[in-house]
């Protein structure tokens, strides 16, 4: 059996360990796990994982890592992670709310032939959002991407393991060096693109993603390729509390039950998203639509009564609607400023 070793970055020991034990549970090839984290934590992370520190890998003081933005500093500390010792030359990288949802094995990252398998979710040019500094990344790289060559990039950040080079990705991320500090840059999906641009014989062809909640909520935005098998989740711990999509179901990994658990999850999300697509928002299921706010909830009434339900099953709709959605929260968020 192919054993390999998986690299995590976390600030959040309960998270990462929880999540362990669903790799330990379905994925047990992996035989060493290394966790990157603040130096702060480290006593906190279980000390049977591979620790390396944040300020290790960058040189730089806590202080100035936690200045720099969520995806920059992620860029950050995995292409300086790349230089430590630690690090393997063939890893599958991943984020510690990403948890298997059912068995795999060194074949789901690499085909007999050694080719390494990529999973996207997105054409970077097509993705028109741009309220968070992930859509901030997808903007920046995209560009970047296609002015260094790369003809039509597509997003690699599926919130799933996924197996790297090393070399290549040291070799990618100093071709983007010069960009770095300006710009926000995408890792997955800087890595992927110019990696296969590079070396093309390396890599196998884009396949579509493998992930269940992403986005969190089924049809915060447009799906352009739907995952034909869930082989992993992107954990959310709030939609496990009351009134969760997940109410009820564990959290941890309860090996007797995490078969019958995880298909439960799936049908909960899709069960939604059917509902969603109808404009039929649960009153009993928290979700960003029409919960916990009045004036969400006001507008979209008003919607479904202008126009049957039945008329917002397209996947165009349900983008605008999830724009509408948005606009609604930046406007709670300035009142709730003022």
């Amino acid at each position: 059996m192919l054993r390999m070793q998986i690299v995590f970055l976390s600030a959040r020991p309960e998270m990462l360990s929880e999540t362990i034990d669903h790799v330990r549970h379905f994925a047990p090839f992996f035989d060493e796990i290394v966790a990157v984290v603040p130096e702060r934590l480290m006593p906190q992370f279980d000390s049977t994982l591979t620790l390396v520190s944040d300020e290790e890998v960058t040189g730089l003081t806590s202080a100035e890592i936690s200045s720099i933005s969520h995806a920059s500093r992620n860029y950050l500390l995995r292409t300086e992670m790349l230089s430590h010792a630690a690090i393997n030359d063939v890893f599958v990288m991943s984020d510690d709310d990403s948890r298997p949802l059912v068995p795999i094995d060194g074949s789901t990252f690499i085909n007999p032939d050694g080719s390494h398998r990529r999973r996207w979710f997105y054409a970077m040019s097509a993705w028109h959002r741009d309220a968070t500094d992930f859509d901030t990344s997808m903007q920046h790289t995209q560009i970047i991407l296609s002015q260094l060559g790369v003809h039509h990039p597509l997003s690699y950040s599926s919130h799933m393991p996924q197996v790297i080079d090393r070399a290549i990705f040291a070799e990618t991320a100093e071709l983007l060096l010069a960009y770095r500090d300006r710009y926000v840059i995408q890792e997955w999906s800087a890595y992927f693109n110019l990696g296969a641009h590079l070396y093309p014989d390396r890599f196998a062809d884009p396949e579509p993603f493998a992930t269940l909640g992403w986005p969190q909520y089924p049809l915060e935005w447009p799906h352009q390729v739907v995952p034909a098998r869930y082989l992993f989740e992107n954990h959310h711990g709030e939609l496990h509390q009351e009134n969760g999509l997940y109410a009820g179901i564990p959290t941890g990994c309860v090996p007797d039950t995490i078969d019958q658990s995880n298909i439960e999850k799936i049908v909960r999300y899709k069960e939604l998203e059917t509902r969603v697509r109808r404009l039929d928002f649960p009153d009993d299921v928290d979700q960003p639509w029409t919960t916990p706010s009045r004036a969400r909830k006001a507008a979209f009434t008003a919607l479904k009564r202008v126009r049957q339900a039945s008329q917002y099953v397209s996947i165009d709709e349900n983008a605008r609607l999830a724009e509408l959605e948005g606009r609604i929260e930046q406007i709670e968020r300035s009142k709730g400023s003022m």
